[in-house]
């Protein structure tokens, strides 16, 4: 079911999976207040909805933000995160090298309370996200 559509972002909940996928692949271009606001409402869903699991797919997203700033808006993100039920989050490999080395540092600094890993294949990080 379609709980969120914007053309930020578009957030579909599975509640025999307990899967939230976002998808902020829509939009081509995103700015940092955008990408504010689109991590905000991810994060609200997830609490909201108490869901355990979280597929983010912004493969195309092209993120016109500076490297640091991007950073500290990631960073919020992932404290969020850490202040829900969250256990799993699975995100799609972007390609772009600074956004999956961010990724990574994300993780080793930040996620204490859930699994993160990244794919390469939406079917992949499916599988992973369903098992237990």
């Amino acid at each position: 079911m379609i709980l969120y559509n914007s053309p930020l972002i578009r957030l579909e909940y599975a509640p025999a999976t307990d899967i939230l996928t976002a998808d902020l692949s829509a939009s081509y271009e995103f700015y940092a207040m955008e990408v504010q606001e689109a991590l905000n409402t991810i994060a609200k869903y997830i609490r909201h909805y108490d869901v355990k699991r979280l597929l983010m797919d912004s493969r195309k997203r092209i993120v016109q933000i500076e490297n640091d700033r991007y950073a500290a808006i990631m960073s919020a993100f992932m404290q969020e995160l850490e202040t829900t039920r969250l256990q799993k989050l699975a995100r799609l490999q972007t390609g772009n090298t600074d956004r999956e080395n961010l990724a990574k540092t994300m993780q080793a600094q930040f996620i204490r309370t859930f699994q993160m890993k990244t794919f390469p294949e939406m079917d992949q990080a499916l599988d992973w996200l369903k098992s237990k």
